[in-house]
């Protein structure tokens, strides 16, 4: 009896899971048009000029499928429903992979996005935010000629194993909006092989773009930051007894460690690191100790003194994307937005790199 029971009540439960699925609201792929990447410009009249590309599945596979949309409105919800008068289906934005902020765009000023964005509960905090040395127009129409929807994914692809910290819309607005740090994003470009490239880090004051960092710069930022950073690091070893060497090391695990002297008002950052040779002069010897130490000895060198200078750049264009003003929060009770900032300039970091050099994936 029991178990006759048990069985009604699990075909009802069945049925009822069937229903529910059944009256959930579908959309069919090739009856709307989803967003793979937004741009936005600054007008001449202060307007936005909006930008998208998506991918056209009415049409057959031999056909060219993506498609390149332009409109210009006093608002971004404005610029997407002008944009609905040129499709054949509904437009939707909940599967955007890349927002992007043309040059100009973004260092007049973005915070009227960034509100929309928070505003915008459909938007996933996963999607990538990138800005452009050109402007999104360009950029995204020159992505449109290599007949590829996958910026995104290149996006990702340099925060895994090249110059980038992980970024996405939710590390953009927490340092955008939190208190004592600088958002950065990925900076895009036209190369001179009319293609889109990487390259390398967007530093905002606020809410305008005010930095940009090149490769090398980005490198020693992700390893500073990011401890998931898998970052490839090369040494032109270009001196009158060794000229046109090249040192090449990978990061397999990071950590920084900030502290704080607070009667002293100095920071001291120290970074613990385990790199993987994967190239080296044939010079030295993996196998003699001495030619070890003098190899770590000079990736050493050559991080110190690039974190130094990345961190004075940082002072002296008065952005914080490390966070330091958070850092220093965190250790000092007394700490206070506007006086920090003030010393922030003439702030004293000493900065100390442990290296541990790990053989494998030698190239001699």
């Amino acid at each position: 009896m029991k178990k006759g029971r048990k069985s009604h009540i699990f075909f009802l439960l069945l049925v009822c899971v069937v229903v529910l699925i059944g009256c959930a609201r579908t959309k069919i792929i090739d009856k709307i048009s989803i967003i793979h990447a937004f741009g936005f410009d600054q007008a001449d009249n202060d307007e936005i000029i909006g930008t998208a590309l998506f991918p056209d599945y009415t049409k057959s596979k031999a056909a060219d499928q993506i498609h390149f949309l332009e409109e210009q409105a006093a608002t971004a919800s404005l610029v997407v429903s002008k944009m609905a008068a040129h499709t054949s289906t509904p437009i939707e934005i909940p599967k955007i992979g890349v927002l992007l902020f043309g040059n100009g765009y973004a260092e007049a000023g973005v915070s009227d996005m960034v509100k929309r964005l928070v505003m915008t509960p459909q938007l996933g905090t996963n999607i990538q935010i990138a800005a452009s040395t050109h402007s999104a127009k360009e950029t995204l129409n020159t992505f449109k000629n290599e007949k590829s929807l996958t910026l995104a994914e290149r996006l990702e692809h340099n925060m895994q194993g090249q110059h980038l910290p992980i970024m996405n819309l939710h590390v953009f607005l927490n340092h955008f909006y939190g208190e004592g740090m600088d958002a950065y994003v990925p900076m895009l470009t036209i190369d001179a092989k009319d293609q889109i490239s990487i390259e390398g880090l967007g530093i905002f004051k606020g809410d305008k773009l005010k930095l940009h960092l090149n490769p090398e710069q980005s490198t020693i930022f992700s390893i500073i930051k990011d401890k998931r950073t898998r970052t490839t690091y090369k040494i032109e070893l270009d001196n009158e007894k060794n000229r046109g060497e090249i040192l090449i090391v990978r990061t397999e695990k990071t950590k920084s460690h900030w502290d704080w002297d607070q009667e002293k008002q100095q920071l001291n950052l120290r970074v613990k690191l385990k790199m993987a040779l994967t190239q080296y002069p044939d010079r030295f010897d993996v196998e003699n100790p001495d030619d070890v130490r003098e190899i770590t000895k000079i990736v050493v060198g050559n991080l110190e003194k690039g974190m130094k200078d990345l961190l004075a750049t940082f002072k002296e264009n008065e952005v914080d994307p490390i966070g330091i003003g958070n850092i220093v929060r965190s250790k000092d009770i007394t700490w206070d937005v506007e006086s920090f900032y003030k010393q922030y300039p003439t702030l004293p970091i000493h900065v100390n790199v442990d290296l541990e050099i790990i053989h494998s994936g030698l190239e001699g």
